[in-house]
């Protein structure tokens, strides 16, 4: 987890959560967004969630951890700087310079852990694949470490052998992002979300008329709505039936025992019904 200054520091330049929000990988930021960070137009949340808090706390655990399981010194260094890319920075988990290898800790929820492989091997998420690349770039490390805990008891270890190839197209990515944030030329908007930070206003003098390539979008979406709106009643039919079934029970799950519905109450008293998989 980075300190306070490290955060303060981060519009400098590109770290190693940047990259995968740059190449288009992060389910939580878009590139136009992380640009409107690195320009100062819009502040980062800084507030944890209690995902982030429980992470915060175990990543010294995680750490001892993986030192004692490999009989290794872990260092916590300060902020890394790309020794030709000064722009490219690395706040690292941990160095081990026994290996030269950099270290990166993770906590993962259970419902994820599908997504890494076993352990031993270098089969972790695209986006943390990335990230450790950029590490080993920025430190110039032969190896990175990954130590995860999933769900709480399922610690895992993985191991990524650098990869000139990978590293010269994050390296290329990231100096046509830093491009963008000094010339202030923003990135093409991606979501909703990028346009209305793009165009917080509007203007009540402008009005355009319909192109073909519109009329023939504004189409499609009055369709897909109305096929929205019969989907929908089929899914409340089926999501009654379930829960129907469910009556008080936190969780719903498959033969083998793996959760594929929850139906809990959250921090208001009230019940959310979630999906997790479906039975095979």
């Amino acid at each position: 987890m980075i300190t306070q200054e490290q955060r303060q520091t981060r519009q400098l330049g590109i770290g190693g959560s940047d990259m995968p929000i740059i190449l288009g990988l992060s389910k939580y930021k878009t590139p136009y967004q992380l640009y409107c960070e690195k320009i100062g137009e819009i502040t980062s949340e800084d507030k944890m969630s209690d995902y982030q808090y429980w992470g915060h706390q175990l990543e010294g655990t995680i750490r001892d951890e993986f030192a004692t399981r490999n009989n290794v010194v872990v260092e916590t260094p300060d902020t890394m700087v790309h020794p030709i890319y000064s722009f490219l920075r690395g706040n690292l988990d941990g160095f081990i310079p026994s290996l030269n290898a950099v270290l990166e800790v993770k906590c993962s929820n259970q419902f994820m852990a599908n997504e890494w492989g076993v352990s031993g091997t270098d089969v972790i998420p695209m986006q943390y694949l990335v990230q450790v690349a950029h590490y080993c770039a920025v430190a110039n490390a032969d190896y990175a470490y990954i130590a995860v805990l999933i769900g709480g008891n399922d610690y895992r270890e993985f191991k990524y052998t650098r990869n000139k190839v990978l590293e010269n197209r994050i390296i290329d990515a990231a100096k046509k992002f830093w491009d963008c944030v000094q010339n202030k030329t923003p990135p093409a908007a991606i979501n909703q979300v990028d346009l209305r930070l793009m165009y917080p206003k509007h203007n009540p003098d402008k009005v355009k008329k319909v192109v073909p390539i519109v009329q023939g979008d504004l189409e499609v979406l009055a369709d897909t709505r109305f096929k929205i709106k019969q989907l929908s009643e089929i899914e409340d039919k089926y999501k009654f039936n379930i829960m129907q079934f469910m009556e008080d029970a936190e969780c719903l799950t498959n033969e083998d025992g793996t959760p594929i519905v929850s139906w809990k109450a959250n921090k208001n008293g009230s019940r959310t019904f979630l999906m997790k998989g479906l039975a095979q």
